[in-house]
């Protein structure tokens, strides 16, 4: 078994409640670089592994020798042009969500990672989740017959410093529908075993930070699958801080029955302070924390060829699909076919 190099493109939230603490539980990864345009935040980054090396700019950091992964915790719309940045360098790359915010980007992705002959890996986490990988045993099992229909909402109150924090530039983030909105145009597509063929979504700005920046906080996106499966979503950065920072609910509808799974039945527990509701199974809110361990041992799994991919490339471009797709049924007031 080989010991991985890796280096970290973006030292900011993701990375300190994810990525860093994942690498930490590897023992097969050694975290050798970091990398930030904050230098304090990847100086500070690199004291948490020994002998990492700090940087401020990617292109630097692509040139050191002894690198073999890159994984990309930027925000979204660095993401596409990072990932092609380090595949050409020759590395291997691990990217969170999104691939990328444009179907023509992830399209360009997949085809340097193939002329490079370099493992991609997108970080969609509700593959790796244990509640959502039971609830896809449960459906392979066919405990409900034959999945038909499912429905889910990922809410939270987007805590974004304020309107000039880069969650709020659409241009940047893809707003509340690529932030949440694409784990669920993943999950559906990988629940109902099927690509998405149409798309019907309609959202709004609600938050003052919403309307100042023109930046959609809310969305409902109704899909349909071959054999006329039916997935409707709702997403939202809108949700009340003082309920809980996320909440997540989901419901798949089968010919013999259904099956259910909520946060409140799997964090029973959560503690109110100063209107902040905290559930106690994790510090990520919508994933336990876990499931990164999970997700990067897979990857490092599949380039050892010990397994196959969870989630593959085509399919994450895929999910980028749908969310284009969301944001013309938006524009136009219509449906919107995906080929």
């Amino acid at each position: 078994m080989s010991e991985y190099r890796v280096a970290i493109l973006g030292n900011g939230g993701i990375f300190k409640l994810a990525h860093g603490p994942a690498w930490k539980r590897i023992p097969r990864a050694k975290v050798v670089a970091t990398c930030d345009v904050v230098e304090e935040r990847a100086v500070e980054a690199a004291r948490e592994f020994d002998g990492a090396q700090p940087f401020t700019r990617a292109e630097d950091l692509l040139k050191r020798d002894g690198i073999d992964i890159v994984d990309i915790c930027t925000p979204s719309d660095t993401h596409a042009p990072l990932a092609i940045q380090a595949l050409e360098a020759g590395k291997h790359v691990i990217c969170e969500k999104p691939m990328a915010l444009r179907p023509s980007d992830s399209s360009r992705l997949m085809e340097v990672a193939a002329a490079r002959k370099r493992h991609l890996f997108i970080g969609h986490t509700r593959r790796f989740d244990r509640r959502w990988v039971q609830l896809k045993e449960q459906i392979a099992s066919g405990r409900i017959g034959e999945p038909v229909a499912v429905r889910r909402s990922e809410r939270c109150w987007g805590g974004f410093p304020s309107s000039q924090d880069w969650h709020w530039n659409l241009e940047q983030s893809g707003g509340v529908l690529m932030d949440l909105g694409i784990h669920i145009a993943d999950f559906f597509a990988w629940l109902l075993g099927g690509p998405v063929q149409s798309v019907y979504a309609r959202a709004l700005k609600v938050r003052e930070e919403a309307r100042e920046t023109g930046c959609f906080d809310f969305a409902l996106v109704q899909m349909g699958f071959p054999g006329g499966k039916r997935g409707l979503m709702e997403v939202s950065w809108t949700h009340p801080a003082a309920y809980a920072p996320f909440y997540s609910a989901t419901e798949v509808i089968g010919t013999r029955g259904k099956l259910t799974l909520t946060d409140k039945g799997t964090a029973p527990l959560t503690v109110v302070k100063k209107e902040i509701g905290v559930p106690r199974y994790s510090t990520l809110l919508s994933s336990f924390p876990d499931t990164f361990v999970e997700e990067l041992g897979h990857f490092l799994d599949c380039m050892e060829g010990a397994a196959r991919p969870r989630i593959k490339a085509s399919e994450a471009h895929q999910a980028v699909r749908v969310v284009d797709a969301a944001f013309r049924s938006i524009a136009s007031g219509q449906p919107v076919s995906l080929p």
